[in-house]
């Protein structure tokens, strides 16, 4: 069942899809008429120049504003927006801002200023820039690649050339791609969750029962063996995010946790949701660490230790 902030956000999405594709159809017919009058030769130049020109932009993009980056593998998909860990990484000012601002401008504002929707959606016209140059860059690519094969065909020995024009290429669509599988990708060995788990028992992080090894084992390989209940949502929050700052998890555990409905929330007989786990990471992230927090920070900072064993 989708809740009122994921319909919040797509309905931001379909405006941001039609701008995106608006503009990348632009960006394509115009190649395509200037293939129409330029000799081979200029037109090939004109694409290196037009990809280097998108690939510069998106570095200087990705530098200049993080909380885009993870958008990058995400974006074949229609949601990418929730899909993606954007919403993550925002402020907690930010993502009010994309779950409860209204905003009544139109596509047609957005072509006379492309930041007409930046002050109700931050980095609305950001986004736009980079699914837009990365479209427009993997297009080029592929413009380039037909272009190869094609050549390729026709220098071939006749004797070959049926068997090349059984092998043409063809373009698969984008909404055909396989959706990206959720894991933690753990790199953690099996001493090191062994120390996770006395220390998820010493904090008391879960209820009820003392969590054992092959429960810890099967929630990072993400077929827990039950659905535990964590004392306290952001305890569990600063658990995980703690071994992703450490790089022993993936940074999008957050997605890997509620598309896996590994955990139930510490206050409702519901699985914890993106939302609620969001929530929590924004808590704990900008308080003073102490208690049951600063023993997980110690625990999980010991980890490195064990690797060098």
């Amino acid at each position: 069942m989708i809740n009122e902030q994921e319909q919040a956000i797509a309905k931001i999405q379909q405006t941001l899809n039609h701008c995106i594709q608006e503009t990348a159809n632009m960006l394509e017919d115009a190649i395509g008429r200037k293939t129409e009058v330029l000799p081979d030769e200029e037109m090939v130049e004109l694409e290196r120049s037009e990809y280097i020109r998108a690939v510069d932009e998106l570095a200087d993009l990705y530098s200049r504003f993080p909380a885009v980056r993870s958008l990058k593998q995400y974006m074949h998909l229609s949601d990418f927006l929730w899909e993606s860990t954007f919403i993550e990484s925002l402020s907690k000012d930010e993502k009010r801002k994309w779950f409860h601002s209204q905003n009544l401008a139109t596509y047609t504002d957005f072509c006379k200023d492309n930041t007409a929707f930046d002050e109700a959606f931050p980095y609305f016209s950001v986004i736009h820039k980079v699914v837009v140059n990365e479209r427009y860059a993997q297009y080029l690519q592929e413009r380039n690649a037909r272009r190869n094969s094609a050549k390729e065909i026709d220098t071939a020995p006749n004797a070959e050339l049926a068997d090349s024009q059984d092998t043409a290429i063809v373009s698969v669509p984008l909404s055909d791609i396989k959706k990206i599988e959720y894991t933690f990708e753990s790199n953690l060995t099996d001493e090191q969750v062994a120390l996770l788990v006395d220390c998820a028992n010493e904090v008391r992080l879960f209820k009820g029962d003392t969590l054992t090894f092959e429960q810890m084992k099967s929630v990072l390989d993400c077929r827990p063996l039950a659905m535990l209940r964590p004392t306290n949502n952001r305890l569990l929050a600063f658990f995980f995010d703690q071994l992703s700052n450490r790089n022993h998890i993936t940074e999008k555990w957050q997605a890997v946790i509620a598309r896996h409905q590994l955990f139930l929330s510490s206050q409702k007989n519901t699985p914890l949701n993106q939302s609620d786990i969001s929530t929590a990471v924004n808590n704990v992230r900008d308080m003073a660490i102490s208690g049951k927090y600063a023993r997980i920070e110690h625990c999980i900072r010991n980890l490195k230790s064990l690797e060098a064993r």
